[in-house]
């Protein structure tokens, strides 16, 4: 890691990253569902859809630096093996529900 990294995670405690991470990822939340409204066009909003795509990226970018912080690697074998159970249960959900309407 760099110098700004060490500094900050040197001087703030694990459970305040712990706070920061919940507080980003409510965030990202949001901006995802911003994104969403922009798309969708139900709700309108004067967001604009760069505006949005920009909020989330900037909200995806907090979130992983709380990942570093907190020794989160998202590339570990066991977050990639949740990853793609996850998937794989998300297909399975998607297809029984198609085979229920085509049925």
């Amino acid at each position: 890691m760099n110098a700004d990294f060490e500094f900050v995670q040197s001087r703030v405690p694990l459970t305040e990253c712990l706070a920061q991470l919940a507080e980003e990822a409510a965030e990202l939340a949001q901006a995802a569902l911003k994104v969403r409204r922009v798309l969708d066009g139900t709700n309108p909003t004067p967001t604009t859809p760069q505006e949005a795509w920009d909020n989330l990226f900037e909200e995806v970018a907090d979130t992983m630096l709380c990942f570093d912080l907190v020794g989160i690697d998202a590339g570990h074998a066991d977050v990639l093996l949740a990853e793609r159970n996850k998937l794989k249960r998300w297909r399975r959900r998607l297809a029984e529900a198609q085979e229920t309407t085509e049925g």
